[in-house]
């Protein structure tokens, strides 16, 4: 009975499972239509996400293609108006500074507040991609100061570009500023050549070099015939250097290899060096130049006024017959002196005759006189100017309406040379005026000074040297009333101290700027400059740190007190305060704010 249970069991179970086998039949074809589906959900979402992507690419290449061409409009418009303002510059020497300005702010206002398919100036961008266009949307501007009133005007371009590439559309904005200040007055120390700073000077303020800027910590310099070298540190500065690239900028320090700043790493000392973030790359193609000729010419027709012929001022220049063409024309805003006739009388004896013609000849004396001292309009000096500091030469002291009048500007027009000497006179010569000059420059003494002062004399050359066209020795510029003076000389500057050896400061409240090559030194001679000094040509500094004595063949310098004997800062009123007499430009001054995405 057990077996037989046992087999009817097993065979029960085998029914049981055949009858489940047949109840499964078909499930095999539900599991591959699932596992298809899955691969199909899995490979359109690949597909998908394939398609979408590349869609994205091309949206994403699109958005730069159109930001890219947004920025190529903004580049090419600001290169239109470089291009025309430069063109309008150099095809108008001969107009004054106002209608120079007003010259600009025409063609500004000729820019047309939108410009569409309409455009004609060149300010619509060409491209190669397909489907796309670039276009400036806007231009808008602003004037800072006024035209014709002796103030520096600024123009402010606001540019909107708008580009679309295949329907992605970016649109730009960007500020650009236009001026014509001279680029040289914006530093402490600068040239359009080579810079090269000897020594340990201090500079607060920014310096430029227009080619190669050289830092050494060895001071040249000349005493009693024989050349010396010195080594002084540190050299200080407080301020950027803008220069023409890091390879143009040059460390040599003794005893040690020559360093340019593109070889500078985490490992180099920069003792003497000035930081990697305070160089700046400054292109000298931006750089705007001073016309000295160009300047002078200028300043002498804004004194003549209405009716002033630029060519035929050149030609009396050149002539050297500038006061005998100016004292002839008989301008009702013209004062005229000559030096031959302006002779202090002498009484010839007690009689009343002699008496009488010697009362009417010291008023007509006392007059002219007057007329220097104390002018009210614009002057024309034929002869050498003398300012002694005596009572019949104490200085020029225009008041400071007329000398920064706005109409019929006033200058002081000296057709000689200009000698301001009262060394050893403790009463400065004190002079507010702005002063031409077609000779030569000699400053000594105190001197309390509120000028712009342009020195046209081009020099000659003695021995193959040029000659020293402006000579400021053993003097004290002292701004008059907080202001300083501006001096543009054609020809090489020296600034010297006959009194060497001095361990105080000369102050020099002044900008100087020389056509020529200039050498400065702050050795046996001392220097506080409060402004600036810039070259055309190359500039040399020279300077160490100490008290310094000369002793037989050699000056010796005791470096313990630390004395700085070359210190140049910058003063930033002097746009403001010499406004009605700095020099015109070859070229306009553009720079750019950063792009804006709108």
């Amino acid at each position: 009975m057990t077996g037989q249970s046992s087999r009817s069991i097993r065979v029960r179970i085998a029914h049981t499972s055949l009858q489940c086998l047949k109840e499964e039949r078909g499930s095999a074809l539900v599991l591959v239509m699932f596992i298809v589906l899955i691969l199909t959900i899995l490979g359109l979402s690949v597909l998908s996400a394939t398609v979408g992507g590349a869609q994205r690419t091309e949206t994403r290449k699109n958005d730069v293609q159109s930001l890219h061409l947004a920025e190529k409009t903004l580049d090419e418009a600001v290169a239109y108006i470089t291009s025309s303002l430069n063109k309008k510059i150099e095809s108008n020497i001969d107009i004054s500074q106002a209608e120079l300005d007003q010259s600009i702010k025409n063609f500004l206002i000729a820019l047309p507040t939108t410009l569409p398919d309409t455009l004609s100036a060149g300010l619509k961008t060409s491209t190669d991609l397909a489907n796309a266009t670039g276009k400036i949307s806007g231009i808008t501007y602003a004037v800072e100061g006024t035209i014709g009133t002796g103030t520096l005007v600024k123009y402010i371009v606001t540019i909107n570009s708008e580009a679309e590439v295949n329907g992605v559309k970016r649109n730009l904005k960007q500020r650009v500023f236009i001026d014509t200040f001279p680029d040289f007055l914006k530093y402490t120390i600068g040239s359009e050549k080579n810079l090269t700073i000897n020594g340990a000077p201090l500079i607060i303020g920014n310096i430029y070099a227009g080619d190669i800027l050289i830092i050494s910590d060895k001071a040249e310099y000349t005493y009693k015939k024989k050349f010396h070298t010195l080594v002084s540190s540190p050299f200080e500065i407080d301020g950027e250097a803008h220069v023409q690239s890091l390879d143009k900028l040059i460390y040599r320090e003794e005893g040690k290899s020559e360093l340019k700043a593109s070889e500078i790493t985490k490992e180099t000392s920069m003792t003497g060096k000035i930081p990697q973030d305070k160089v700046e790359i400054r292109n000298r193609r931006t750089f705007v130049e001073v016309n000295v000729e160009g300047s002078f010419v200028d300043k002498v027709a804004e004194a003549i006024g209405t009716g002033a012929d630029r060519t035929t001022i050149r030609n009396k220049l050149a002539e050297g017959k500038l006061a005998s063409y100016l004292a002839g024309m008989n301008l009702y805003n013209f004062d005229a002196i000559d030096q031959v006739g302006l002779i202090k009388p002498i009484l010839r004896d007690d009689s009343p005759e002699a008496q009488k013609d010697y009362k009417e000849e010291m008023r007509e004396y006392t007059k002219k006189l007057n007329t220097i001292k104390h002018p009210t309009k614009s002057v024309i000096y034929n002869g050498n100017l003398d300012l002694d500091g005596s009572d019949d030469f104490p200085g020029v002291l225009y008041s400071e309406e007329d000398k920064n009048s706005t109409s019929s500007r006033k200058w002081l027009i000296v057709d000689g040379n200009l000698i301001v000497d009262n060394y050893g006179n403790e009463k400065p010569v004190q002079i507010r005026a702005n002063i031409l000059v077609t000779g030569k420059v000699e400053i000594r003494g105190n001197v309390q000074i509120d000028s712009t002062m342009f020195v046209f004399k081009e020099p000659s050359t003695i021995n193959g040297i040029p000659e020293h066209t402006t000579l400021v020795e053993d003097a004290t510029l002292q701004g008059l009333d907080g202001k300083e003076l501006v001096l543009i000389s054609r020809g090489p500057i020296l600034i010297n101290r006959l009194a060497a050896f001095s361990n105080t400061p000369t102050q020099l409240d002044a900008f100087f700027y020389t056509d020529s090559d200039a050498d400065l030194y702050g050795v046996g001679s001392i220097f506080s400059l409060s402004g600036g000094f810039f070259a055309k040509g190359n500039l040399t500094i020279n300077a160490v740190r100490g008290t310094a004595i000369g002793k037989d063949n050699n000056i010796v310098i005791d470096s313990n007190s630390n004395l700085i004997r070359f210190k140049a800062a910058y003063n930033d009123q002097i746009f403001e305060d010499q406004k009605a007499g700095l020099p015109r430009v070859k070229t306009v001054n553009i720079s750019v704010e950063d792009m804006q995405l709108e």
